[in-house]
């Protein structure tokens, strides 16, 4: 996958008001997230949830659209070091339902992909 910059990729957007989002943080400093377990979520993002997406290398936009009043996004990006993982839900006036099932799909779906490519790790 190519690399972006998150900037390029999550530009702002004034139509969007509401936003939600986690911190995924492995609770000790010497937990990293395993090699392949972010392409994993990647793949399974884009299969279970059956959304439009966008992917590159250490990030994924996830899109649930269904009418154009009811547009979320989610911003899935693996941070530097790699020990955490930020997640975003964003949309408009009237979204804030949708915005935190979407965290919360995506929420529950990494730390699914954690468990089984990474068991034992735990989080904070």
């Amino acid at each position: 996958l190519p690399f972006k910059k998150v900037a390029d990729m999550w530009k702002r957007d004034d139509r969007n008001k509401v936003y939600v989002g986690r911190r995924v943080k492995c609770s000790s400093e010497t937990s990293l997230i395993s090699p392949g377990a972010f392409s994993l979520f990647q793949c399974r993002a884009c299969v279970r949830l059956h959304r439009q997406a966008q992917l590159w290398r250490n990030g994924i936009i996830i899109i649930r659209a269904k009418t154009v009043r009811s547009f979320v996004q989610c911003l899935v990006i693996m941070t530097i070091p790699l020990g955490a993982v930020d997640i975003v839900c964003r949309g408009g006036v009237g979204c804030e339902k949708a915005c935190k099932s979407l965290l919360e799909d995506v929420m529950t779906l990494w730390l699914d992909v954690m468990e089984e490519h990474s068991p034992g790790t735990k989080y904070g």
